[in-house]
């Protein structure tokens, strides 16, 4: 079989996930890139050939990269890339979707055994997106017809037949790609796999995936560059290059990506703090704080009702999401779920209850 490249969909828009502004991919998870770990895990099944469709706006150095100006969807976005790989067998995945290297190793090892038939992947799961009616795939729908979720995992032998579909089918609905492969079924073995898998859709999936890197993949470590100061209480937590915590740091079941300062009695837990933030006697629960925020002395993030309700479907806990250069006055306390935009300031003394836009600055 001729060597497979690998097609990385890294362009999409990523509206849902705001207020967070660095896009999916390179949103880091233990001093990586997420997109990083894609390819890494592709390259355990020896694929060494990428292609990157990426937005204008961001940069993928070290290979190849083909843009997509405007975000016109899936299908567009792998036809720009099959305009660079004309022949040979082909793997397209989504740049923003970590699955599990025993579900990827078992997609191989079904291409092994037929390499001329295209080989698409299933897990069992109540997550959104498109799902199998047998083979064919019914994308979003508002009663599951099956429980195997459609993962983007995709084999193809080769280019040419997946261009002439794509160029054949419409779609008023996000769903081009689908239905394309949907005229290939004849074509298809399907590999039912188990494993987890997880995707970046909203923000509060960044907390999801940051789990999978401390539990299922064991990254629960301390750099050797990071500082820790007498008293510090580390649990099951990753601690990155260069931070620094202060005298009785109490961080469990977290990620604090390189920089960051986590100054004297900060408790952090459960959260995601991208690289240098910094903190000043704090409390951070459930929550994601991007990157360069300031948290003021004594302010607060609340990650639970009094009445014990959902903050969203499924979430009983959940802080708040604080978006690049997002800043908090002294003895501000946020509530449970509430936005703040990048940038957004929220003064001393106040207790925010609804979201701040990008921006915004919220004194009284």
């Amino acid at each position: 079989m001729s060597k497979i490249t690998a097609i990385i969909l890294a362009a999409g828009a990523g509206k849902r996930i705001k207020p967070i502004v660095t896009s999916k991919p390179l949103i880091s998870f233990c001093n990586r890139p997420l997109i990083s770990w894609i390819i890494d895990d592709l390259k355990k099944i020896k694929i060494n050939n990428f292609i990157i469709v990426a937005n204008p706006h961001d940069n993928f150095s070290g290979y190849q990269t083909v843009i997509q100006s405007e975000p016109n969807g899936m299908a567009a976005a792998v036809l720009l890339a099959l305009k660079i790989v004309s022949r040979g067998p082909l793997i397209i995945v989504n740049g923003d979707d970590l699955i599990d290297p025993k579900i990827i190793a078992k997609f191989y090892q079904q291409i092994n055994r037929t390499p001329e038939k295209i080989v698409l992947t299933a897990i069992k799961s109540n997550l959104p997106g498109g799902y199998f009616a047998g083979l064919k795939i019914i994308e979003k729908p508002t009663q599951k017809p099956s429980p195997w979720l459609k993962l983007v995992l995709d084999y193809f032998p080769h280019p040419k037949p997946l261009v002439k579909v794509l160029n054949s089918v419409s779609s008023q609905q996000d769903d081009q790609y689908e239905q394309a492969l949907n005229k290939l079924s004849d074509q298809i073995v399907l590999v039912k796999a188990a494993g987890y898998f997880q995707s970046l859709k909203y923000p509060w999936d960044i907390l999801d995936m940051m789990k999978i890197f401390l539990n299922q993949r064991h990254q629960a470590k301390i750099d050797k560059t990071a500082k820790l100061m007498p008293g510090v209480n580390v649990i099951n937590s990753y601690i990155g290059p260069n931070v620094v915590l202060g005298h009785h740091a109490l961080v469990r079941d977290s990620i604090i990506e390189a920089g960051s300062v986590v100054g004297y009695h900060t408790e952090i837990c459960r959260s995601y703090v991208g690289p240098n933030n910094n903190f000043h006697t704090n409390y951070v629960g459930d929550s994601i704080i991007e990157a360069g925020s300031n948290l003021g002395s004594g302010a607060r993030l609340a990650n639970m009702r009094f009445d014990k309700k959902e903050i969203l479907p499924g979430r009983k806990k959940l802080g708040a999401v604080m978006a690049k250069g997002s800043q908090l006055g002294i003895n501000a306390s946020v509530m449970p779920g509430v936005l703040l935009g990048s940038n957004s300031i929220c003064g001393s003394g106040l207790v925010l209850k609804q979201n701040l836009e990008a921006n915004e600055f919220k004194n009284s």
